[in-house]
């Protein structure tokens, strides 16, 4: 797994995160996001595992709640060991 891209989305999942996803997913990375719509979330991993056959790590969370944070990018390091690309609540850096 250490090889694959990973995509990171933390923040509230809209039209234009979805679209950022997908052209990452389309490419082969791994994508990771936290959601606070549970349901949403659960919807949005089954669509991009499904279409683009790729891994796709969920996360029920706010973005805005340090605690959250602090797990879901614990756990994104524990999984992949680094990330490639991060899309944060107010845009997108890639690293």
């Amino acid at each position: 797994m250490a090889n694959t891209k990973v995509c990171v989305l933390a923040g509230n999942t809209g039209a234009k995160e979805y679209s950022m996803m997908e052209k990452y997913a389309s490419q082969g990375c791994n994508i990771a996001f936290m959601d606070q719509n549970k349901e949403l979330g659960r919807m949005i991993q089954e669509e991009l595992e499904r279409v683009y056959q790729v891994a796709v790590f969920f996360f029920h969370g706010d973005v805005d709640s340090e605690e959250d944070r602090d797990i879901f990018f614990a756990v994104i390091e524990e999984m992949y060991k680094g990330t490639d690309c991060f899309i944060c609540k107010n845009g997108l850096a890639e690293g």
